[in-house]
């Protein structure tokens, strides 16, 4: 992009409307008022003989002519900025560190991460709230760090991976128990028409007892071996009595040989240190909960359109989620209280939720092999800092976060 001799006042201006997306941001970042902004921008489209922002009802888009403007004279202007700017007085404070994200995140996570630093003198100012609102804040200059639930967009900010976390199936043990004995029933159904089908396979073979039939004191086929007979190690996919209770793998694995079919109990609901009985699959077979029998369950969770359990339901069950949520509460240590009490089921973070399924307090329904995942990112501010602890607190959440 070839440009004449521009008016540094002018690149100041736009470089501002570019970050914060509206003149009306920009001039509450300069200083100015918004017809100067405007005044301003179109002096350097004159300039430049290049429309730079195209107008939107809120706000305003940059053009590529844009983009290639800003690449250019971010870093000299901000590096200009900070010489420019004024020097702190020796021993002055450090201007605190203004940090946003999700309340439930920075409260249970972030903030005991960032104690020590608090400790030795760190000023810190929390706010939370949606990262899209969070990011339009970051990028006006309120907020110095942003903890984004997905990946900013455009070039204006720099963000890097932060943390995964998972999403977890969970109810109170009260429903546990009776999604166990639901279950059961369902299973109890399919093994009734699983045997009605094979009656009727006999009777057009001469009937039961014709062919293969067991001598007295042999075990019928496809029983386990008497107990006087050695014992062999179970194969993959198979379980012996009181072993441990099985995980269930992700919709669409193969059932192996001996395992439970698809629909049958959620294994994870089993209560730690309860016998398994003969046949139950082991840790790692493909063991599938049948999301039908949640069907009259009580969901609980934090907005009414259901996002956190609509993408549990797509990734793990193949299928959409037609629900209405019978409590709604917009925070998720709401979800986690309401749940805990046996108000329903829902889907939550683990880190939220760890300690109360380590206890026993809540009960995860389900433990597939792939299950949701959703990676936080740590947003820098545009533009150069001059407040050192900005640096300190972004390098320490990037040290403490793969202990999360």
């Amino acid at each position: 992009m070839e440009t004449p001799s521009l008016d540094l006042n002018l690149l100041r201006t736009f470089l501002a409307v570019y970050r914060s997306g509206s003149f009306t941001g920009a001039a509450r970042l300069l200083g100015l008022s918004q017809p100067t902004v405007t005044t301003q921008m179109r002096a350097l489209e004159r300039q430049t003989g290049r429309e730079l922002f195209e107008r939107l009802p809120r706000g305003v888009t940059p053009t590529p002519v844009a983009d290639e403007l800003a690449a250019r004279i971010a870093a000299p202007l901000d590096d200009l900025a900070v010489v420019a700017g004024p020097t702190p007085p020796a021993g002055a404070r450090a201007e605190p560190v203004h940090l946003a994200g999700p309340a439930e995140f920075l409260c249970t996570t972030v903030l005991p991460a960032l104690a020590p630093l608090v400790a030795e003198g760190l000023r810190l100012r929390v706010s939370t709230g949606l990262t899209d609102p969070l990011l339009e804040e970051l990028r006006a200059g309120r907020h110095d760090l942003v903890i984004a639930t997905t990946r900013p967009r455009g070039r204006t900010v720099h963000a890097v991976p932060l943390a995964d976390e998972e999403f977890v199936l969970v109810a109170a043990p009260v429903w546990a128990e009776r999604l166990r004995g639901r279950q059961s029933q369902r299973d109890a159904t399919a093994g009734d028409a699983t045997a009605g089908d094979a009656t009727a396979g006999d009777a057009a073979t001469g009937g039961p007892g014709t062919r293969g039939a067991p001598t007295p004191g042999s075990a019928p086929p496809g029983s386990a071996a008497p107990d006087s007979a050695p014992r062999r190690s179970a194969p993959r996919g198979s379980a012996t009595p009181g072993s441990a209770c099985p995980e269930a793998s992700a919709p669409g694995s193969p059932v192996p040989a001996g395992t439970s079919a698809p629909g049958s109990a959620s294994p994870d609901a089993c209560a730690p240190g309860t016998p398994v009985p003969a046949g139950t699959p082991a840790p790692g077979s493909a063991v599938l909960l049948d999301p039908a029998v949640l069907q009259d369950v009580p969901l609980v969770t934090y907005a009414e359109d259901l996002p956190i359990a609509r993408r549990y339901w797509r990734h793990v069950f193949g299928r959409r989620l037609s629900r209405t949520a019978a409590v709604t509460v917009p925070d998720l240590r709401g979800v986690l209280a309401a749940v805990a009490g046996g108000a329903g089921f829902s889907v939550l973070p683990r880190y939220l939720c760890q300690d109360l399924l380590a206890s026993g307090a809540l009960v995860a329904l389900l433990e597939p092999e792939d299950p949701p995942i959703n990676t936080s990112f740590l947003v820098r501010r545009p533009g150069a800092c001059d407040n050192p602890d900005v640096a300190r607190v972004h390098d320490l959440l990037l040290r403490a976060a793969p202990s999360w």
